[in-house]
C-alpha cells in the first residue's frame, strides 16, 4: 500500500527552497509575534522538546488517511540536533553532529550518513540539497524560521487567540507558494511554540502535517553523547542515494 500513498514528507521542507513573492501582506501583529519567536528560539542554546504528530497521506488520489506518532527533539547550538520519530509506520532517528548528518531507519535496521557542515540552519540546507528531505518541522529550529515562513509568504495574518493544551496562544497563519502554515505561540511568558500545521496545497486533497508540542525544556542539560549515533551491531550502512 505504501507505494500508492502520496507522502507529505517532501512538502514539509519546501520552505527551504526560496520562492519569494514580489509583494507581501504581513499583518503587524503577526509580524511582531513571529519576530519574538525568532529571537526566543535563536537565544536557546540547548532545548529538549517533545511533540505528538499527526500526518495525513493520500491513498490512490481518493482517500486521505491519518497516522499518528511522537517526536523527541534535542537541540544544542550551534550545530547539534537529534530527532527521534516513532509513528504508526515510521521509526527513525536523525542526528546532526560535528558536521555529519546520520539517518537511521529502525524498522529495516539501515543507516546512511552525509556531510553537513556549518550551523544547524546551514547544515539543514545542505542536507536538503543532497537528499531532498529533512526532519519534519526542521524549519522551526533552523535559526531561519522567520525568513522561511515570512520571507517566502504572500500573506501572513494574525487569526486571534485560542487554547492549545490549556495554554492561551496567539494563532498566526501564512500562505507560501504551494502550502499554507499555521503556528500557535504561547501568549503569556516566553513565546514557546504550542502547535504547528502545514497544509500541502500541491497534493490532491491537501493533506496536513501537525505537530503539537507537549514538553519544552529551555536550557536543557544535554551532553555531546546524546548527539552521537551508535549503530546496532547488525545495522547496515547504505549509500545516501540508495
Amino acid at each position: 500500500m505504501r507505494n500508492s500513498i502520496i507522502s507529505l514528507a517532501s512538502a514539509m521542507i519546501v520552505v527551504f527552497t526560496p520562492l519569494a513573492y514580489s509583494q507581501q501582506d504581513v499583518q503587524p501583529e503577526a509580524d511582531k509575534i513571529l519576530n519574538n519567536v525568532q529571537a526566543f528560539m535563536s537565544a536557546q542554546k540547548s532545548v529538549e522538546i517533545k511533540a505528538t504528530v499527526t500526518e495525513e497521506e493520500v491513498y490512490d488520489d481518493a482517500h486521505k488517511l491519518q497516522f499518528g506518532g511522537t517526536l523527541k527533539i534535542l537541540i544544542k547550538r550551534p550545530a547539534q540536533l537529534s530527532v527521534t520519530n516513532h509513528s504508526d509506520y515510521r521509526n527513525t532517528q536523525a542526528y546532526l553532529n560535528k558536521g555529519l548528518f546520520t539517518l537511521f531507519d529502525e524498522d529495516v535496521n539501515v543507516y546512511t550518513e552525509a556531510p553537513a557542515p556549518g550551523t544547524i540552519g546551514e547544515a539543514l540546507e545542505g542536507i536538503y540539497a543532497q537528499v531532498g528531505t529533512v526532519p519534519g518541522g526542521a524549519e522551526l529550529f533552523s535559526g531561519k524560521a522567520y525568513e522561511l515562513l515570512v520571507g517566502n509568504a504572500s500573506k501572513v495574518i494574525y487569526v486571534g487567540k485560542s487554547n492549545v493544551n490549556g495554554n492561551s496562544c496567539h494563532h498566526v497563519a501564512g500562505i507560501l507558494p504551494d502550502m499554507d502554515w499555521q503556528l500557535w505561540v504561547r501568549a503569556e511568558g516566553d513565546p514557546v511554540l504550542c502547535k504547528y500545521i502545514v497544509t500541502d496545497r500541491d497534493t490532491p486533497m491537501a493533506p496536513q502535517y501537525t505537530m503539537t508540542f507537549t514538553e519544552w525544556k529551555s536550557n536543557a542539560d544535554l551532553s555531546d553523547k546524546q548527539f552521537e549515533f551508535q549503530p546496532p551491531a547488525d545495522a547496515e550502512a547504505i549509500d545516501i542515494i540508495k
